[in-house]
C-alpha cells in the first residue's frame, strides 16, 4: 500500500472509531472529493459532506460552513484538513458548534505546517523520490527548498527561503498548529490531543508511516500531523476539562 493510501486508511480507520456504531449523524467540513465521506455511509453512518466544491450527489452540498444553514443537531462533526485554511476559523468552529449537539463530538485532522523547522525539513529533503508522481516539486519540496544536505543552499539561505515560503502562508491565512489549538479549545471540551506523522505521502517508497514515527520519537524531526477530539459540553462551555496532550 501506497504512502498515501495509507494516510487515508488511517483517517477513516480513526473517524470511524470516534463516530461509534451507526447510525450517528454525521457533518464532515471540508469533504474535498467525498472518500471519507464515502466511507462513513458504507458504515452507516447519515452523512451530510460540504465543500465549494464538494461532488455530485445526495449527501453533498456545495457550500462553505459559514454558509451551512442545516440547524442539525449533528451526533458528530468532522474535520478533515480543512480548517487550516478556512478563512475566519473563529467563525466557522461557532458554527460547528452551534449544529453540533451537546455532547457530541468535533473530529479533527490536521497538519502543523509550522511545525516544519530546519531539522525537519532536512530529513524529509533526504527522502523526497527522485521523480515526483506529478513530474513537477511536491508541496513539500517547494517548502523545503534551498536545503542540500551538506552542500550548497544550506545554512540561513535554507532558512530564509523556508521562511519565506511560511511566511507566504501566513499571509494567505493559513493558521498555525497553536492558532487552531486555542481555538479549539477555548470551545470543546478536549477528549484526545495526538501528534502523528505526516510527511511519509510525499516520500520515497522507502520511508514508511514508521519511518516516520520512530524519527519523531527519537526527538530527531517535528510531528506535524495532530489529530484532535472535543465534545461540547453543556451550554457549549469547555471548563468541564481539558485536552489531553498539552
Amino acid at each position: 500500500m501506497g504512502g498515501l493510501a495509507m494516510w487515508q486508511k488511517r483517517v477513516e480507520e480513526f473517524v470511524l472509531d470516534r463516530a461509534g456504531s451507526p447510525p450517528a449523524q454525521v457533518l464532515e467540513v471540508g469533504c474535498g472529493e467525498g472518500e471519507l465521506a464515502h466511507a462513513l455511509t458504507r458504515a452507516g453512518h447519515s452523512v451530510t459532506a460540504i465543500d465549494p466544491r464538494a461532488p455530485e450527489g445526495p449527501i453533498f452540498q456545495r457550500v462553505g460552513i459559514e454558509g451551512f444553514s442545516d440547524p442539525g443537531p449533528f451526533d458528530h462533526v468532522v474535520a478533515s484538513l480543512s480548517l487550516h485554511h478556512v478563512e475566519d476559523l473563529g467563525r466557522a468552529l461557532d458554527k460547528i458548534a452551534d449544529v453540533l449537539r451537546t455532547g457530541g463530538s468535533l473530529v479533527v485532522v490536521e497538519f502543523a505546517w509550522d511545525r516544519i523547522d530546519e531539522a525537519t525539513a532536512e530529513w524529509a529533503m533526504g527522502r523526497l523520490p527522485a521523480t515526483p508522481p506529478s513530474g513537477k516539486p511536491s508541496w513539500l519540496e517547494r517548502c523545503c527548498q534551498g536545503r542540500a544536505c551538506g552542500g550548497e543552499g544550506g545554512g540561513h539561505d535554507h532558512e530564509d527561503r523556508t521562511g519565506a515560503h511560511f511566511a507566504g502562508w501566513a499571509e494567505q491565512g493559513f493558521h498555525d498548529s497553536g492558532r487552531m489549538r486555542t481555538e479549539l479549545e477555548s470551545r470543546f471540551v478536549g477528549r484526545l490531543f495526538a501528534w502523528v506523522p505526516y510527511l511519509y505521502p510525499e516520500l520515497d517508497e522507502a520511508t514508511s508511516e514508521a519511518d516516520e514515527r520512530e524519527a519523531i520519537d527519537a526527538g530527531a524531526i517535528n510531528a506535524t500531523g495532530f489529530r484532535y477530539v472535543g465534545v461540547l459540553g453543556p451550554e457549549g462551555d469547555p471548563s468541564a476539562g481539558a485536552p489531553h496532550g498539552r
